[in-house]
């Protein structure tokens, strides 16, 4: 026996390093909505973001990783571009299918292994977004993922299908310091895609089902881990989304919410680590998200952590960032003797300029400054010199709680620059001119503040680049069934005067050409997944067209036949399409939608450049003009009440008086003008 102890010592020291072996870490780099801020993070945070200061972050965290024996994976869960002016230099670089997309030059020299498709990757339209893709190829290869959505209905989309650069998973395999292993990454993108972007012919489908139906084929394929990465718009989604996930997801990683989230609890990294990798911190004047919807009362941690379980009864922790290239999020997966579990360390790091943050400030990465950044710099400074006119009053956007819940000045200019373009254009493409015009508060962006008003205004305001549209004949029933659509989502809040939104109430019509009443104690408009009725709208009151009485306290007037009077509607494609439920509405009792019972023409002309035409027409030369002297209606920064847009019951004086005077004196005003 004295002869095999020895043999059994060098057996059991083998199986211990065996073991030992089997652990590993796989780190995840990530983050969402970018949303074309290539230059910094904001206009008075400049020294922050920045995708080249982002690229040398990225790089630098991943090489540190992949030197202590982590896998690294980088994804990108979504919203890469959004219209403005920074993608604007990108459309304006050349025709169709010659132009130089910066934002995806980046992406590709950053080199993500995947990157999701997110709502704004629509918004221009299907084409767009395969030029876009192509652009994406330039350096290093990006897959584009998306299980849910159907693609082959769009040709120019179909055909980045069928060469590989869309796919609704992909499995990556990493070297980890226990050999190299297979993860398997799933997208998603949301299903509100009809209703808050321009996806064409793009099907889309639930994602459960497909998410189901990819941790099938990846367990099948025998992959190592399987993550999913989502652009689903909140993380009150993806968390309820878990509940019906078969098992096998030990990690999601979201955008779309645009939600910061922090370890406060994380530990130190080893103290070899770069200070740009194991500092924390976040950006000044961001704070840790407060949870909202089903993760009101959730503690707010990277990554979450919250109740639900998958069907198999497993929690799956959800990553995000905030956007706007500030934040890169790093999540590791340690794996201890087969157990999946999260490194402590894990948490997002703060994108800063190594001259604001001498400690873990980054320089930005010369290449993507040079290839992404100065174009777009160059571009930009171009639109702010051009000086179209001035304002004497803050032109009111507002935020979410005013221009989706109540007329501004900014919404009469704009919906007002709309109608005058659809006028002019109509003849030439073969049109009715129309008479009315509604564009959606969503779409409007920014303030324009008192001074001057330039032309990279126009972009900030209206910066989806969507296109003038006219709807013909449209009957006042189905008219009044739009607006009903417009103003279904406003509720009272005794907290506020007037109108407060509930949700996401991009939908809200500012109005030109004519006038409206709602009663916002009344039913809203309801629909159901399919887009069909549920809850017919009451709201609507009172409609007047052109200075005419059409319906007066819920009564058709002036011989009118609410189901064969027409009138032609001006507004944007993004409506026409279906966006935000309009045209899209189901007639009540059938699947028939308006949008196919009239259909639509686009006119040639962008709502910014509508925007800028309209105030070149107000000036007439004249860059010293102020906007706010032309109208009333553009007087006023905004207004409770009265004017295009009236809702009843009214709210109180002393209301108005308990939030300030500016709201006071347009009430007030347009109490008088009434």
């Amino acid at each position: 026996m004295s002869s095999m102890r020895p043999l059994l010592i060098v057996i059991a020291g083998l199986l211990a390093s065996a073991a030992w072996a089997q652990d590993y870490s796989i780190t995840f780099l990530h983050n969402n909505d970018g949303e074309s801020k290539l230059t910094g993070y904001s206009d008075s945070l400049a020294a922050y973001g920045g995708v080249a200061r982002f690229a040398t972050l990225l790089d630098t965290t991943r090489t540190f990783y992949e030197n202590r024996g982590h896998g690294v994976v980088a994804v990108y869960a979504g919203d890469t571009f959004l219209a403005g002016p920074q993608f604007q230099a990108s459309l304006d670089s050349g025709v169709a299918g010659s132009r130089t997309f910066y934002d995806a030059l980046a992406i590709s020299r950053i080199g993500y292994d995947a990157s999701i498709l997110g709502n704004h990757e629509f918004d221009f339209g299907p084409d767009v977004l395969a030029e876009f893709i192509d652009d994406a190829q330039t350096s290093n290869p990006t897959t584009y993922l998306s299980a849910n959505l159907d693609f082959s209905n769009e040709p120019a989309l179909a055909a980045r299908v069928a060469s590989g650069l869309i796919a609704p998973s992909k499995v990556v395999t990493v070297a980890t310091s226990a050999g190299d292993k297979r993860v398997g990454i799933i997208g998603v993108t949301t299903e509100t895609l009809p209703f808050v972007s321009s996806p064409g012919a793009v099907g889309i489908n639930s994602v459960a089902t497909a998410v189901n139906g990819q941790i099938a084929a990846l367990k099948a394929a025998s992959v190592d881990h399987i993550v999913l990465a989502s652009h689903l718009q909140g993380l009150a989604t993806d968390s309820d989304l878990i509940a019906n996930l078969d098992s096998g997801v030990e990690l999601i990683i979201a955008g779309g919410g645009d939600e910061i989230l922090v370890n406060s609890a994380a530990s130190p990294l080893p103290t070899n680590a770069p200070a740009t990798v194991a500092s924390t911190g976040l950006i000044p004047g961001d704070t840790a998200a407060a949870l909202s919807g089903s993760l009101t009362g959730v503690t707010n941690t990277y990554p979450l952590r919250t109740s639900a379980t998958d069907r198999g009864g497993r929690q799956i922790p959800i990553a995000t960032t905030g956007g706007n290239y500030g934040y890169l999020g790093q999540v590791t997966l340690q794996v201890t003797n087969g157990a999946v579990s999260i490194d402590a360390s894990s948490n997002p790091q703060r994108v800063a300029a190594a001259t604001e943050d001498q400690t873990a400030g980054v320089i930005a990465n010369a290449t993507v400054q040079a290839e992404s950044v100065a174009p777009v710099e160059t571009f930009v400074s171009g639109l702010a010199a051009n000086v179209l006119a001035t304002t004497s009053v803050q032109l009111r956007q507002g935020g979410s709680g005013v221009i989706r819940s109540r007329e501004t000045n900014l919404g009469n200019l704009v919906a007002d620059g709309v109608l005058r373009a659809a006028q002019q254009r109509a003849a030439g493409f073969g049109v009715d001119a129309p008479v009315i015009a509604l564009v959606n508060g969503g779409g409007i962006r920014a303030n324009v503040d008192v001074g001057n008003f330039t032309q990279l205004s126009t972009f900030s305001v209206s910066p989806f680049g969507n296109f003038v549209s006219v709807v013909e004949d449209v009957s006042l029933a189905d008219l009044k069934l739009l607006l009903e659509n417009a103003y279904s989502k406003t509720s009272d809040d005794p907290n506020t005067p007037g109108i407060a939104p509930v949700g996401t109430n991009g939908r809200f019509a500012q109005i030109a050409g004519m006038e409206v009443t709602y009663d916002i104690t009344r039913a809203g408009l309801a629909f159901d997944s399919l887009g069909t009725i549920t809850t017919p709208g009451q709201r609507v009151t009172d409609i007047s067209i052109g200075g005419t009485a059409y319906l007066v306290a819920d009564t058709w007037v002036n011989g009118v036949d609410p189901a064969t009077t027409t009138v032609d509607v001006a507004t944007l494609g993004f409506l026409a399409g279906g966006g935000d439920q309009y045209f899209r509405t189901a007639v009540s009792g059938t699947s028939t939608y308006l949008s196919q019972l009239y259909g639509f023409t686009t006119l040639g002309v962008t709502d910014h450049n509508a925007l800028r035409e309209f105030v070149d027409y107000l000036a007439a030369g004249n860059s010293g003009f102020d906007i706010a002297s032309a109208s009333p209606d553009y007087a006023l920064p905004e207004s409770v009440t009265g004017g295009r847009i009236s809702v009843v019951p009214e709210p109180t004086l002393a209301g108005l008086l308990g939030v300030g005077s500016i709201a006071a004196a347009a009430w007030l005003s347009r109490r008088t003008r009434r």
